[in-house]
């Protein structure tokens, strides 16, 4: 708006007269994605402040049971648990072992998680400032807490189409513990991260004692039966008499995306290209619906004598957060 003053001559009883004129100066333009943007972080605060209460009242009706429904990530951001879990695949060695037999692959994917040393828990997780690394990065730098190994492996089962979820509980051994649970068909399975070792819920030689919550990538399952030692607890986590769930069913499929990447190289002997392609979609990487998917490929081949030759390829699938 300009305000500008001329001198009159109609008006000879003024000195001035004042002309008040509108002008156009710009426009503000609101991206429709930066307001979709907005109420998703406004969406994650109320789930965030919903597990804190929901935390709360767990601990009220039993406070000396486990329960986590948030951590912080390694870029300090507070999470859902929910978000680690998703299926991961294996070192290619490993696919390749379950093609021949796939009972024993997953004896051998147990195996593998508990041989990634532990890290010791330096903070209490009741004051809410877990740190958890992904899946990718507890690989790569060679070491991972009880809950990362217990992820690791629940994300390994996942990928082989396994009913699986972590659980966090009490072992007479370890203190504070994550295991796997699986659904099998007529049974359940607690399998133990940091030894590799499997048991049937009502073996009595299994060390875990108690049986305090489960989560996988839709929701956090609190235990509010009375008894909660593994051989009479009831897994049925749908059964709301037993199980107390953070978010009711009009919000579980609206959740985050998980903030896991999945990729890994692939070793073999040249043959032709064919044989590499079609080693390539084996994998799956490229079958992933989300938006905003990202991939990365890079290849590396060695010589040797004789035109022998030696395929890497490398093979990533990045999800974009917001």
């Amino acid at each position: 708006m300009i305000i500008e003053k001329h001198e009159d001559h109609c008006f000879r009883n003024y000195s001035g007269h004042s002309y008040i004129r509108n002008n156009w100066l710009g426009s503000i333009v609101f991206p429709f994605s930066a307001l979709l943007q907005q109420s998703e972080f406004s969406d994650q605060t109320d789930v965030l402040y919903r597990a804190q209460i929901f935390k709360k009242s767990c601990k009220a009706i039993f406070p000396n049971r486990r329960i986590i429904t948030t951590v912080f990530n390694d870029d300090g951001k507070q999470i859902l648990v929910t978000r680690y879990i998703k299926a991961l695949n294996p070192p290619q060695q490993l696919l390749d072992i379950f093609l021949h037999d796939s009972n024993a692959t997953l004896d051998l994917i147990a195996h593998f998680v508990s041989l990634i040393p532990v890290m010791t828990d330096t903070l209490d997780e009741n004051d809410g400032f877990d740190i958890w690394m992904t899946s990718e990065r507890c690989i790569s730098l060679a070491i991972g807490n009880k809950e990362e190994h217990a992820i690791l492996l629940c994300n390994f089962f996942l990928y082989f189409g396994k009913k699986a979820l972590v659980l966090l509980g009490t072992s007479m051994l370890e203190g504070h513990m994550a295991y796997v649970v699986t659904h099998e068909t007529d049974e359940y399975l607690l399998w133990n991260p940091l030894t590799g070792q499997c048991h049937k819920q009502f073996d009595p030689f299994c060390p875990l004692q108690s049986v305090d919550c489960l989560f996988d990538d839709g929701n956090v399952w609190f235990n509010i039966q009375q008894n909660n030692t593994p051989m009479a607890v009831c897994f049925d986590y749908s059964k709301e008499s037993f199980w107390k769930q953070l978010l009711p069913k009009s919000l579980q499929g609206t959740q985050a995306q998980s903030i896991q990447i999945a990729g890994f190289p692939i070793q073999m002997s040249y043959t032709d290209i064919q044989s590499i392609v079609d080693a390539v979609y084996q994998t799956g990487i490229h079958s992933s619906e989300l938006p905003h998917t990202e991939f990365a490929l890079a290849v590396y081949i060695h010589t040797y004598p004789n035109n022998i030759l030696s395929v890497w390829v490398y093979l990533a699938s990045l999800t974009r957060q917001q």
